[in-house]
């Protein structure tokens, strides 16, 4: 499901592209992913991991980073209520809503898309649950989740800095 920045960009228009340092860029990731759980005001299981490097251009240091992520261990009621507060919770943490439905998919599980105001990091959500996947096939998950991706604008590494190494 993640989000990713477009990386169609000429290597011209690449060179406006923020100066971050990888280990600042992670750090915003990971704070706004933080925020978005405490928004959900759940308590589940979430999955292990944190924030990673996603490479656009290594000739040019160019970067994004990107949080994928699940909280799952709940019944259906309290993660449709925990994405219920998420909706509501979000513009008050800077997020602009840009979709908030149906999935585009067979599935059609609930979705939000959304855009933090102040640095420009997407985040995706979905609801997955069981029993309200339309046409949902044997290789759909068995679990009933809240799925985030966090993803960080493209940034450009400072002069010298490898966004895989530093």
């Amino acid at each position: 499901m993640g989000v990713e920045p477009d990386k169609s960009e000429s290597s011209s228009r690449s060179r406006d592209l923020k100066t971050v340092h990888p280990k600042e860029a992670m750090k915003v990731v990971g704070s706004l992913s933080s925020g978005v759980l405490d928004s959900t005001g759940l308590q589940g299981e979430a999955t292990a991991g944190g924030p990673a490097i996603q490479t656009v251009d290594k000739r040019e240091g160019d970067y994004s980073v990107q949080h994928d992520w699940s909280i799952w261990k709940m019944s259906p009621d309290a993660l449709t209520s925990g994405f219920e507060r998420l909706r509501q919770e979000l513009p008050k943490r800077g997020w602009k809503i840009t979709h908030y439905g149906p999935a585009n998919s067979r599935a059609q599980q609930l979705q939000i898309k959304a855009r933090h105001e102040k640095d420009g990091s997407f985040l995706a959500a979905e609801l997955l649950i069981r029993s309200t996947r339309q046409g949902a096939d044997a290789t759909s998950s068995k679990t009933d989740l809240i799925n985030f991706t966090v993803s960080s604008p493209t940034y450009r590494a400072p002069e010298g800095v490898d966004p895989n190494g530093y």
